[in-house]
């Protein structure tokens, strides 16, 4: 009732008051004015009061962290997505997916981090000397890895640590190259028993990706293996080849 009062967190209106309306700071003839000036219906301006009050929440850092960052929305889109509202959807860190106008909304009032990337798709070097990867690590590898790197894994990225790909132990740096996203059922699987998967940065056709060798049980032959499950584009690509293949005499993309 408080933040759905008529004139109240109006987000059509520039000089409608924001938070809770029975507010100290909220100056009742300001109030008075936006109300005259509300044509929202009760439903709208609960929506509204809705929105407001998340908002509220996640900018109030009460939330705490997961995984190292601050718990609110993070949102992945490209340089010609974010300038040119082209149509297509962005990436949420959870997976989901949200369309670029919803997408750019959002992006009014959010903290922008601009992530660069090589020929490869990869993120240019962002290291440190410490074990634990940075929040700006993190960021870059949601942008990069979309989620878990263990082929055929569809856990999204806030649902992963973040994993080296040479284990620290071993030498492995924590600078951006040597790190991927793994969620944590496949992150223990990478040890050196018998059973154990291991983890190595990609040459050839997908350089500077987490190639995952599977042990001898699942594949004698132990053929290093690339996760496409967050990369719809690779997908579609992989499809669209296996399709031509039989039509030009080639064989078929597995």
């Amino acid at each position: 009732a408080k933040w759905a009062r008529p004139g109240m967190n109006n987000p059509a209106d520039p000089s409608s008051p924001t938070g809770d309306a029975e507010h100290p700071t909220v100056d009742s003839d300001v109030l008075a004015a936006a109300a005259a000036r509300d044509t929202r219906t009760t439903a709208q301006r609960n929506h509204d009061a809705f929105s407001a009050m998340f908002r509220a929440v996640l900018e109030s850092g009460i939330l705490g962290r997961h995984r190292g960052l601050p718990a609110t929305t993070i949102i992945t889109m490209t340089l010609e997505q974010l300038e040119g509202a082209i149509g297509g959807v962005a990436t949420t860190a959870s997976g989901g997916l949200l369309p670029i106008g919803d997408a750019l909304a959002l992006a009014e009032q959010a903290h922008p981090v601009l992530v660069l990337f090589d020929h490869d798709g990869r993120p240019l070097h962002l290291g440190r000397r410490r074990r634990l990867a940075s929040a700006d690590q993190r960021l870059a590898l949601i942008a990069a890895d979309g989620g878990c790197t263990r082929p055929g894994c569809a856990v999204p990225a806030s649902m992963c640590a973040v994993h080296h790909v040479t284990d620290w132990q071993k030498g492995g740096t924590t600078d951006i190259d040597g790190l991927t996203l793994a969620c944590d059922a496949c992150h223990a699987r990478v040890d050196d028993s018998a059973a154990g998967w291991a983890t190595r940065t990609a040459e050839g056709r997908y350089p500077g990706r987490t190639e995952w060798i599977p042990p001898p049980h699942v594949d004698p032959d132990r053929r290093p293996r690339i996760n496409h499950r967050h990369h719809p584009g690779e997908l579609i690509d992989h499809a669209r080849r296996g399709m031509r293949a039989p039509r030009e005499g080639g064989d078929a993309v597995p």
